[in-house]
């Protein structure tokens, strides 16, 4: 198959410049993946139009193992074509802490097995959060021809150089979020921080979603003492009703819905809820673990650590063997 577009269309159109891994990777896949047409807006603006984003699916598939350890792309997503289908597209997407050089050597793996496993055109995008060139820059993969339409190439996207407040100013959700990770400009981070909160809590959005760009934020752009006596005492930092419900603490949500349902028993809800957000699917045996403390005080110190936990070993609520 050959994609009718082409790929290097897009060069001229996405160099606008605005502005521990394994920690990064949970939230930010499931970020991704829940904004995943955002995603597409900010880093493929002039093939988005082309895709039928709601038609996509992703593919969640080992696809080689290499040195005993499993293989496997941050997402993977086969999006129909609006002008020829049944055909489609493959956009695959790695996510990286830093820039660096290996994440090419990856990446042709990926692609080959990616190829060879769906026969289908594949574009790669790098999201990466701290260095690198700001935007979305299409960048040669040398070693790889995946089709005559998309050529030897991928796309990086770093955020740390870009403009936040121009991202603030975007339709979509997900820039607000990603703005935390973003170059402040004029603003101070404390007011970075009560404008992303303030469109993320005046937008209409569902509860889940809302605390997946909250998480974000409040995992990304942690204030100093100093900085925090600023974003509390500032206009929107401190006025803002909405926007203060949308950064509660996890304590504080935890307390609401414990008030509604009786305090243990909603404080046990809303951690288990909070753990599917971070982690995903909770196993069985920490949903037996977490049934098992008694203690809302100890709930609620477990909830407030789900945001900075890069496991659930780190929570020490690992999976129990043979469970």
């Amino acid at each position: 198959m050959t994609f009718p577009l082409g790929f290097p269309f897009l060069t001229d159109q996405m160099r606008t410049r605005v502005p521990g891994r394994a920690r990064h990777d949970s939230l930010f896949k499931r970020l991704l993946r829940a904004f995943f047409p955002d995603l597409l807006q900010l880093a493929l603006p002039a093939m988005a139009g082309h895709l039928d984003v709601p038609g996509a699916v992703f593919l969640d598939k080992e696809l080689f193992t290499e040195a005993g350890r499993r293989r496997e792309p941050d997402l993977l997503a086969r999006i129909p074509l609006l002008a020829s289908k049944p055909e489609s597209l493959l956009v695959h997407v790695e996510i990286e802490s830093r820039a660096r050089g290996p994440i090419v050597g990856r990446l042709r793996q990926y692609r080959r097995r990616i190829e060879a496993t769906y026969d289908s055109d594949v574009v790669s995008i790098v999201v990466t959060l701290r260095g690198g060139e700001p935007g979305p820059q299409v960048r040669p993969l040398p070693g790889v021809t995946i089709g005559p339409g998309l050529g030897s190439q991928y796309v990086a996207f770093g955020l740390s150089g870009c403009d936040a407040e121009a991202y603030l100013q975007r339709p979509e959700p997900l820039a607000w979020a990603l703005a935390a990770l973003m170059s402040p400009g004029k603003l101070s981070r404390a007011k970075l921080k009560a404008a992303c909160l303030s469109r993320i809590a005046d937008a209409r959005l569902s509860e889940d979603s809302r605390i997946l760009l909250v998480d974000c934020v409040a995992t990304y752009l942690e204030l100093t003492p100093e900085e925090t006596s600023e974003y509390a005492t500032s206009d929107i930092g401190g006025g803002n009703r909405t926007m203060r419900l949308a950064e509660m603490s996890w304590g504080d949500r935890l307390r609401a819905e414990g008030q509604r349902e009786g305090m243990e028993l909603g404080a046990r809800k809303m951690l288990l809820r909070l753990l599917g957000q971070r982690f995903g699917r909770v196993p069985v045996s920490v949903r037996r673990r977490v049934e098992e403390i008694d203690s809302v005080d100890n709930l609620i110190r477990l909830a407030e650590r789900v945001l900075t936990a890069r496991s659930l070993e780190d929570l020490g609520l690992a999976p129990r063997p043979h469970a």
